[in-house]
């Protein structure tokens, strides 16, 4: 089982590396949209103004009292959901990448993965009762996202596995009615199957399972991280670009201009090569390849 929070982590590594963040620890359970928080460690040097995390919640301090070891803070910053925490969670003081802005990174990749440019998407089916009067069928709601038809056919009467597939020429999928017609006799008594291909859906929770609830296969699982890596690296270069104000300044010492733009672009061609691998897997899995 690959989960969000797995993602998370080898992205936040391919990224950077390993973080010598500030960690800290949640002492006492807290509701979601709570504006407090009790740390197990002290909190000397942490100062109004932070900004900490924990999963995917993301807050604002704006008060700090050490002899308490609590934060007061302001929920849901940077846009961030506001969840409970519970005592034990890690809690990073200043992190140098929110699992937030990870997690958002993730699920917009796993939307370009299936975008009409890079075509890769997950196989679902179906089998509906053959409609002999009007010979057209009613898209399951489960399948009603779909964006191409891979295969139909009708099992053969009186047989429990033999198949005939139905020419292209012989149905046609009416997306708007949510609906296909079949223009082939079948049988009363044969089931008609269609096999049919659907983006990816985007992650709600770290623990979101993304071969269960995202739909990857198991061989696509490194290609979300590589495409986050790319935007994070990017977003990094822009920000020591900055001409108004420097949030993130260069130092003299540093790495040289534009070196993350261009292992960025490095990691780009990583992410398209995979994108062109799995394409081939999907073409040998199906048999079948029609275009987005």
């Amino acid at each position: 089982m690959t989960t969000m929070a797995d993602l998370v982590a080898d992205t936040k590594r391919m990224t950077y590396g390993s973080l010598s963040e500030q960690l800290n620890l949640v002492a006492v359970a807290a509701a979601a949209g709570a504006t407090s928080i009790v740390t197990e460690l002290s909190l000397e040097g942490v100062s109004p103004g932070t900004v900490v995390s924990s999963g995917l919640n993301v807050w604002y301090v704006k008060g700090v009292n050490v002899a308490t070891s609590t934060l007061q803070v302001i929920p849901g910053f940077q846009g961030a959901p506001q969840n409970p925490v519970s005592i034990g969670d890690f809690l990073y003081i200043r992190p140098r990448v929110t699992d937030h802005y990870v997690f958002s990174a993730l699920n917009d990749v796993l939307r370009a993965m299936s975008s009409p440019q890079n075509g890769l998407y997950k196989i679902g089916e179906f089998d509906l009762p053959a409609e002999t009067v009007y010979q057209t069928y009613d898209i399951p709601t489960e399948a009603q996202g779909m964006v191409g038809i891979l295969r139909v056919r009708a099992l053969v009467p009186s047989s429990p596995d033999e198949w005939v597939d139905i020419p292209d020429r012989f149905w046609r999928w009416q997306g708007e009615e949510n609906l296909i017609r079949v223009l082939y006799p079948i049988p009363a008594s044969s089931i008609l199957h269609v096999v049919y291909k659907s983006g990816f859906t985007v992650a709600t929770s770290l623990d979101d399972d993304v071969v269960a609830d995202c739909g990857l296969s198991d061989t696509m699982t490194d290609i979300p991280p590589l495409g986050a890596t790319v935007t994070l690296l990017r977003t990094t270069e822009a920000r020591r670009g900055q001409t108004q104000i420097q949030s993130d300044p260069r130092r003299a010492d540093e790495v040289a201009a534009g070196a993350n733009a261009t292992a960025a672009r490095e990691l780009d061609r990583d992410f398209k090569a995979r994108i062109g691998d799995e394409h081939l897997r999907l073409i040998s899995r199906t048999g079948i390849f029609r275009g987005i």
